[in-house]
């Protein structure tokens, strides 16, 4: 059972085992690039050429569907557990859905004015239509989520970071790996700030 300051809510029954890929999704400055930057200090493979301020992978951000697609076959023939991360994936999802192998899908929430505020410093739309782009684009996240059949990990970005070893072992056990907190300083790359990079949390070579 979870707890009330659980960041998590799952959606069916996440695989801990097997071959299965993960897609991080959400809003621009909205916690995706913690989440994404938490999957790879936990081994997983997010997707390759990762710009290390932002844990996007050059191969899935504003590239053709075609190319996408190629790099998801190269993927899955590399790796039995991958994913990558763009905050605005579900522009694209459907097209590459037939590519996908055991997709999961982990789609980040943050509060809305929040994530207003962040999005108008970086994207001056105003800060009504800020607040509005974030509440529309995550109408269509959560679209996305009821229509396919397949397991979904939506985790809530305040609570993840006002408990951070709670969300790690629930997050972790959802992924099916333990952490290596002896490895990786969790708690300082979590912490709300700018982006970091993941070499300056890692306390012993092994981050993905």
């Amino acid at each position: 059972m979870q707890k009330r300051e659980s960041a998590l809510i799952l959606k069916g029954t996440p695989a801990t085992e097997g071959p299965r890929t993960y897609v991080v999704f959400g809003v621009m400055r909205g916690g995706t690039t913690m989440v994404a930057g938490v999957m790879r200090a936990l081994g997983i493979f997010m997707g390759g050429e990762v710009n290390e301020d932002n844990q996007e992978s050059a191969h899935f951000a504003d590239r053709p569907v075609e190319d996408m697609a190629a790099a998801i076959a190269r993927n899955n023939a590399a790796h039995a557990v991958w994913g990558w991360k763009y905050p605005h994936a579900a522009d694209y999802l459907d097209r590459l859905w037939p590519s996908l192998r055991n997709p999961h899908l982990v789609c980040v929430f943050r509060d809305s004015v929040a994530n207003g505020q962040a999005l108008n410093r970086w994207h001056p739309l105003g800060r009504i239509q800020a607040v509005q782009e974030g509440l529309l684009r995550q109408q269509r996240n959560i679209n996305l989520i009821a229509l396919r059949n397949c397991p979904a990990i939506l985790v809530s970005y305040e609570k993840a970071e006002r408990d951070k070893a709670l969300f790690l072992d629930e997050f972790s056990a959802a992924l099916g790996i333990a952490p290596d907190r002896a490895a990786f300083d969790f708690d300082g790359f979590m912490a709300a700030g700018s982006y970091k990079r993941l070499d300056a949390y890692c306390r012993t070579s092994g981050a993905a």
